[in-house]
């Protein structure tokens, strides 16, 4: 036997169908948060990595014109985003130089000794 429902009830189902399908759809949007926090992440590595290897270079020249290394970015010739990047230390032997990336909150290091690290170099 065929059961009838009242025409309520038959109206009733699609907002059920409409709210699970925007339940879903958020679940999705935030399990998609994670992923592009660490490729934004992941870029900002990239582009201070860029940034400290360019500090190496202008370092490798400075210290072979001058015997050691610098504490200045403008005696480096170093442009672009320095607001971003600090020598932390420098002398004869060794430099540290540090960059950071407000957006992400992420902060790179970089020594000859060391390489690349989130660890601050000194």
């Amino acid at each position: 036997m065929v059961e009838h429902r009242p025409r309520q009830a038959l109206r009733r189902r699609p907002g059920r169908l409409v709210a699970l399908g925007a339940g879903v759809a958020a679940a999705l949007a935030l399990l998609g948060v994670p992923a592009a926090l660490q490729a934004r992440a992941a870029h900002a590595d990239d582009r201070l990595q860029e940034q400290l290897g360019r500090v190496a270079a202008a370092q490798a020249a400075f210290a072979d014109a001058h015997g050691s290394f610098s504490t200045s970015l403008d005696e480096l010739g170093v442009t672009g985003a320095r607001a971003e990047l600090a020598i932390v230390s420098a002398g004869p032997d060794a430099y540290c130089v540090g960059a950071y990336d407000g957006a992400t909150r992420t902060a790179l290091f970089y020594s000859p000794a060391g390489g690349f690290s989130a660890e601050a170099c000194s």
